[in-house]
C-alpha cells in the first residue's frame, strides 16, 4: 500500500497522546479542543482517506469529536502500523474563538489489522461514547472483543453485493446480548423522510380508512439501491401487521384480514426513492422525488377525497447530512429490528 498522503503529523503510535498536547500547547489562545463523542472510521480502501477526512471535517463543525481514522488492509504481505495527527477546527460565534476536533489517522497493514481494538481503542478521549462507523462488507468472523468496545456501530447496507449474508453477520452481533453496540443503519436513516412523508399521506381519516385495503405497492429506486427499497418495503410490512408469502418463487404480503398485495421495486436514474405508489382496487396515493429536488410531491385520488397534490419534504441525500442526523438520535431501532428478520427472504 502507498503511504499515507495528506493525514496530517506522523507520529509514533506509543506517543499519540503526547503529541496531541503538544500539537494543543503549540497553538494560540483562540483555539479550544471539544469533544462529545469518539467516532471511528473503519475503511478497507485507500481512497477513502481524502473523502472521510472531509465528513470528518464536516461533522466536526456541527458535532465535536475525536474522530479516528483506521485505513487497514488485511491482505497486505508486510504487517505494519502508522498513525497521523491533525485537527478539524471551525468558528463558534464572534469573537475568532475557533472549537477543534481532534483526528487521529491510522494505516494497519497485514497482521496489524487484527490488532485493531489494541492499536486503535486504547486512544479514545476518555470515557464518551464511542460510534464506530464500519464502511463495507463486515468479515465473516464477527470479533466479540471488537465489538464490545462499541456503543452504536453504524453502516451503510445500500452499498452491500451480498446483503443477505451482511444482515446474517448483524445478527450474530446483536446476539451478543448486553454486549452488543446499537445498531445504527444509514440506509434507514435515508429513509426517515420517505417513511414520514408516506405516513403523512394518510392524515385523513377516509384516507386512513383505505390502508387496510392495500393490494398493491410500487418503488422506484436508484441503480444500487435495492435494498433501500427493500427496507422500505418492509417497514410498510411491519406497521401494517403484513406477513410474506411465497408462492411459485413469486413473493407477496398477505394482511390480517386476508388481502393479499403485490409488489413491484424498479431500479431507474433519480434520488435512492424517487417514486412510491401505493393502490387499492379504487384508489391510489403516491409521492415522487424529481432528481435534485429535497421534496416528495404527493398525489391522493380516492373516492370521498378531493384529489390533493401535497408537497412533502424529502430530506437531503449528502451521506454527512445522514449521517449527522443519525449522531444526532439516541436509542435503539426496534421496528428496524423487525423489518431486518421480516425482508430477509427478500434479499437471498
Amino acid at each position: 500500500m502507498e503511504a499515507v498522503i495528506d493525514a496530517g503529523i506522523p507520529v509514533e503510535i506509543g506517543r499519540i497522546d503526547k503529541e496531541l498536547g503538544r500539537l494543543w500547547e503549540s497553538s494560540d489562545d483562540t483555539k479550544t479542543r471539544a469533544s462529545l463523542i469518539n467516532l471511528a472510521i473503519y475503511c478497507e480502501c485507500p481512497e477513502s482517506l481524502a473523502r472521510n477526512t472531509a465528513i470528518i471535517s464536516e461533522i466536526a463543525g456541527q458535532h465535536a469529536c475525536r474522530a479516528i481514522l483506521i485505513l487497514a488492509d488485511p491482505k497486505a504481505a508486510e504487517s505494519r502500523a502508522r498513525a497521523w495527527i491533525s485537527a478539524h477546527c471551525h468558528l463558534a460565534g464572534k469573537g475568532g474563538r475557533q472549537i477543534c476536533s481532534e483526528q487521529i489517522t491510522f494505516q494497519l497493514d497485514g497482521d496489524a489489522a487484527d490488532a485493531l481494538p489494541n492499536i486503535v481503542f486504547s486512544h479514545l478521549d476518555s470515557d464518551l461514547p464511542l460510534c464506530f462507523w464500519w464502511q463495507g462488507d463486515f468479515h465473516e468472523r464477527v470479533d466479540e472483543k471488537l465489538w464490545a468496545w462499541v456503543d452504536r456501530l453504524l453502516f451503510d447496507s445500500a452499498g452491500w453485493k451480498a446483503p443477505a449474508v451482511q444482515f446474517s453477520l448483524l445478527d450474530q452481533i446483536a446476539a451478543m446480548g448486553e454486549s452488543a453496540p446499537y445498531l445504527c443503519d444509514l440506509n434507514w436513516a435515508r429513509l426517515y423522510h420517505t417513511r414520514f412523508a408516506l405516513a403523512t399521506m394518510f392524515d385523513h381519516s377516509e384516507a386512513l380508512a383505505r390502508l387496510p385495503q392495500i393490494d398493491r405497492v410500487e418503488i422506484d429506486c436508484a441503480p444500487g439501491h435495492r435494498t433501500t427499497a427493500v427496507l422500505l418495503l418492509g417497514w410498510l410490512a411491519v406497521q401494517l401487521g403484513w406477513s410474506l408469502h411465497s408462492l411459485l418463487a413469486e413473493e407477496y404480503f398477505v394482511s390480517k384480514n386476508g388481502v393479499s398485495t403485490g409488489f413491484r421495486i424498479t431500479e431507474c436514474e433519480g434520488p435512492s426513492i424517487s417514486r412510491v405508489r401505493l393502490a387499492t382496487s379504487d384508489a391510489h396515493f403516491e409521492i415522487r422525488r424529481p432528481e435534485g429536488s429535497d421534496f416528495y410531491h404527493g398525489c391522493i385520488q380516492a373516492p370521498g377525497l378531493p384529489e390533493t397534490l401535497p408537497t412533502l419534504g424529502a430530506g437531503r441525500e449528502k451521506i454527512t447530512d445522514i449521517l449527522l442526523a443519525e449522531l444526532g438520535r439516541a436509542g435503539r431501532h426496534p421496528i428496524y429490528a423487525k423489518v431486518r428478520t421480516l425482508i430477509a427472504p427478500l434479499l437471498a
